[in-house]
């Protein structure tokens, strides 16, 4: 019986639940991560996507066709599959939005708010360079129009909090393009934050433009994306996500919490050069508040103004430009 016991013991322990842990390697690896042996109810998956901007001719569309699901038709069925899904809606929503091609004036129809919903976009992050580009009429109209569709947003101080599995979700948004970041008012923001959620997810427009690693850009973008990463993380931050260089850009680990420093373009009309056509939607699964699986989906997104999932080569130089700035980054 005594024998038995040990060995009934000895078993148990062997199948003592290993918790995966991220890697650079596991997030480019073409096996999926193995979770297999988890309690599968307690898994939370985050998407995230590149920069949202229904404006200028991604707007178009939308507004001819009467039809303000269009820009999201593609990519809705896999966005909805988040228990949680978090964009940079990079443009104020507003009535009087005009229909414009030229510029750098941004806003969208207010009834882009419709594809939001239809994607099931749950999150909003408005701390940016263009959410104020209609004044402070066009981010109380957009931050009304979020409220009333159930969809919560970060930016402005604001703690956007979103409870799922029991797990409490808060999300902060920073903006450090034509501004410099103040460190300790954030800094005191982030801890502060953190005590009243369990996983403290940043949102933070950053870095120069069309670049493949993340780097300061005189005062259009004073700051260093990697100090102010850095800095996010030992204030407190669970994971951040980056957005602005129009790029795909890398990721870094840090302190064992990842920083992704952007996601490239998502919905936006920059269909002149193939990196700002592309982007990769982010898929982040989390177990126990325990970041757990990083996986991402490259998108193309043309003159349609629709965002596709793509595969084969197109993907494949997408992942492998995003790994290769990802290794520069340990350097």
């Amino acid at each position: 019986e005594s024998n038995a016991a040990t060995v009934k013991k000895a078993a148990v322990k062997e199948e003592k639940i290993v918790i995966p842990s991220v890697t650079l390697a596991s997030i480019f690896s073409t096996q999926e991560t193995d979770s297999s042996k988890l309690d599968q109810t307690k898994i939370i998956k985050l998407i995230a996507t590149g920069d949202v901007i229904p404006a200028r001719g991604a707007n178009w569309p939308a507004v001819q066709k009467n039809n303000f699901n269009f820009n999201w038709e593609k990519t809705a069925d896999y966005l909805k599959q988040g228990d949680i899904t978090l964009i940079n809606l990079e443009a104020p929503l507003m009535k009087g939005c005009p229909l414009i091609s030229s510029g750098f004036s941004f806003c969208g129809n207010a009834r882009q708010v419709e594809g939001m919903v239809f994607a099931g976009v749950d999150v909003a992050n408005l701390m940016n360079n263009h959410i104020g580009n209609f004044g402070s009429t066009g981010i109380v109209e957009t931050k009304k129009l979020l409220d009333d569709n159930q969809i919560v947003w970060s930016g402005f101080s604001n703690l956007a909090i979103k409870e799922i599995k029991g797990k409490k979700f808060g999300f902060l948004g920073y903006n450090g393009i034509g501004v410099k970041i103040n460190r300790e008012a954030m800094a005191a923001e982030i801890k502060d934050s953190k005590t009243k959620v369990d996983i403290l997810i940043i949102s933070v427009h950053w870095g120069k433009e069309y670049e493949a690693l993340p780097m300061k850009d005189g005062n259009i973008a004073p700051d260093d994306p990697v100090e102010i990463g850095h800095l996010m993380i030992d204030s407190g931050a669970d994971l951040i996500i980056g957005n602005h260089p129009h790029w795909v850009q890398g990721v870094e680990l840090y302190k064992n919490m990842l920083i992704t420093y952007a996601h490239g373009n998502f919905i936006f009309d920059q269909t002149w050069s193939e990196e700002t056509q592309e982007g990769v939607v982010g898929e982040y699964a989390f177990y126990d508040g325990q970041l757990i699986a990083v996986k991402y989906k490259p998108i193309v997104v043309d003159k349609t103004y629709q965002p596709v999932f793509v595969e084969g080569d197109r993907a494949a130089k997408i992942l492998k430009q995003m790994s290769d700035a990802s290794t520069q980054l340990v350097k």
